[in-house]
């Protein structure tokens, strides 16, 4: 039997840490493994692309006028810069370097360690500043922008339970 009054008790992990550290592990799994195909099958996200910019042009041709038609196919040529293979491999690579990162991050600190809290931090910065860097203008820096809103979020979190930390 464990005495109560004992000094070498193992300290406990507080449930929303563990509710965070779960989101954490959740969110970068799904992140990684839709890393995957950019990385090692880049001309069929491509493909894939074409062809779902084809329907939706097809359906949109019924209800928009030929110049409207032309405006979209405009504000889409920034976006296409994400779908061309080499930019695909890169955001890959980065994407899953950055999960790598998050999800070490998340199991030290569900183990109650520091450093976790480091690397998670440095994970998030990747994740960051990559669409900026790789992608510029607006949608590299709408994709940064709301990464650091949840960045900012969930560092915050954590950051709450630094207390718990060794």
């Amino acid at each position: 039997m464990r005495n109560p009054f004992d000094e070498n008790t193992v300290p406990v992990r507080p449930a929303f840490l563990t509710v965070l550290c779960i989101l954490t592990f959740l969110w970068n799994a799904y992140k990684f493994y839709g890393a995957i195909p950019n990385v090692f099958a880049p001309e069929k996200v491509v493909a894939s692309k074409e062809q779902a910019n084809e329907m939706m042009m097809d359906m949109m041709s019924k209800y928009f006028s030929e110049k409207d038609l032309e405006k979209i196919e405009e504000s889409q040529q920034e976006t296409n810069k994400m779908f061309e293979e080499k930019t695909l491999i890169t955001t890959g690579v980065v994407s899953i370097v950055s999960s790598v990162l998050l999800i070490l991050g998340g199991i030290w600190m569900w183990s109650l360690r520091k450093k976790g809290f480091f690397v998670y931090i440095a994970g998030n910065a990747l994740g960051v500043i990559a669409p900026i860097v790789i992608l510029g203008g607006q949608v590299g820096w709408a994709i940064g922008i709301v990464s650091l809103i949840n960045a900012a979020l969930f560092t915050g979190l954590y950051a709450v339970h630094l207390k718990y930390f060794s």
